[in-house]
Formats: C-alpha cells, structure tokens, sequence
C-alpha cells in the first residue's frame, strides 16, 4: 500500500482503497504518482508507504524515508579564513587605525609594531582591510577545541616520528654489525700471535734471569799450616 496514512475512512472507501491497490498490484491500474512526478512502486507495504502524522502532508511521497539534507547548525564545516585579506586603500580613511591605516581594527589592536611616524600622518603603507567573518555558534561550538580540527594536520608529526623511527633502527643495524665484526676478528688475532711465537711456557724464566745462573766464581782454596 502505497497511500500514506489519511484520517478516517468509511467502510465503503476503505473498500475501494483496498480494491485500487489491488488492481495495482495485478498491473490493472496505473501506480500511484508522487508529488515529484515518480511512480510509488504499489508493494511497498503501508509501514514503510505511510509518512507519520508529523509529515504527513496530504500527498502521496516516500521523502519520509528518504535522508534529508539539513543545514549546519553549528557550522563544523566553515571557520575562520585566518590571513585573508578584502581591500587596500590608497591613503588613510577617517575611523581605520591610525598605525597601519586597515579599517577592520583600531589602533590599541593593532596586530603590526607600533611605527614610529603612523599611517595617519604619512598615507604611505596602508595596510589591507582583514576578513571579519562572524558565525552564531552554540554554547558548545564556541568551547569546542578540536572545532574545525582535520586529522590531515598531524601528518607530518606521524611522518617525522616515522623517520626518526628507521633512522634509529637503521643506525642500530650498523652498530650490531659492527660489534659482530670485533667479535669475529678476536680470535683471529689470537691465532696469528700463537703461530708466530708457539707455545709459552708459563714457568719458563725470562732471559735477563738467567744470566744470573751463568756467572762462576772461582773459589780460592787455602791449607792450614
């Protein structure tokens, strides 16, 4: 049933309702139409057919179950155009800042340094009017810090974690390699020094020892008379 829900019928229209989505149903009778000028498929059953009497507008329509598009309501899409710049006058105009000459502030919120002769007195470097935007924000938007927040911004913090990362792990590598190779020539060191002087006896004497035991001393006899 593709008719949305009505007030009261009697039973004779009831009746007809029942034999019209009948007959479109079998194909006898052409489908009902919306207010947008498309065909409302007639085995649609009444739940889904039928807008709630909040909706309900007196016409036949299937926008009850369709998603509708609202407006923002607290603007999450729009904000600041911070930088941006409308207009640049030439010489200074009556009721702008008397330091740098832009309309959009006056002097004691003067983003620029202060100069030493303003732009009141000199009509040189005016500066550019700034785009004042204003948005009706709610009680909860305006304290909101990730308002307007796009998760693109922190890419480049996970590409320089990520760098720092493999240059860490890189440097590492080279450090264990290196260690490995001290530790693989070691023994080879060992090896050429036992070759060249064969094998020491630890109880052996030193040579400059052993001159001691190679001095003889005469011994002088003498007789007793």
């Amino acid at each position: 049933m593709a008719t949305a829900s009505a007030g009261f019928k009697s039973r004779e229209e009831h009746r007809k309702q029942q034999e019209l989505e009948t007959a479109r149903k079998a194909g006898l009778a052409p489908a009902e139409i919306d207010e947008d000028g498309n065909e409302i498929n007639p085995h649609i059953p009444q739940f889904m057919a039928g807008a709630p009497w909040y909706l309900y507008d007196g016409k036949p329509s299937l926008k009850h179950q369709r998603k509708q598009k609202k407006p923002d309501p607290n603007n999450t899409n729009s904000w600041y155009d911070r930088g941006a710049t409308t207009f640049q006058a030439d010489r200074y105009r009556k009721g702008s800042c008397e330091n740098c000459g832009a309309m959009s502030h006056k002097k004691k919120s003067c983003p620029e340094r202060p100069r030493k002769v303003g732009a009141i007195w000199t009509n040189k470097n005016i500066a550019p009017d700034e785009k004042i935007e204003s948005f009706d924000l709610p009680y909860d938007a305006k304290r909101d810090r990730w308002h307007n927040y796009s998760p693109a911004q922190y890419a480049a913090v996970i590409e320089w974690y990520d760098a720092r990362d493999e240059a860490r792990s890189k440097f590492l590598k080279e450090e264990h390699l290196t260690k490995l190779e001290k530790k693989s020539k070691k023994p080879l060191v060992e090896e050429e020094s036992s070759d060249k002087g064969g094998y020491e006896d630890p109880l052996k004497l030193d040579e400059s020892k052993l001159m001691h035991f190679a001095k003889v001393e005469k011994r002088v006899r003498t007789t007793l008379v």
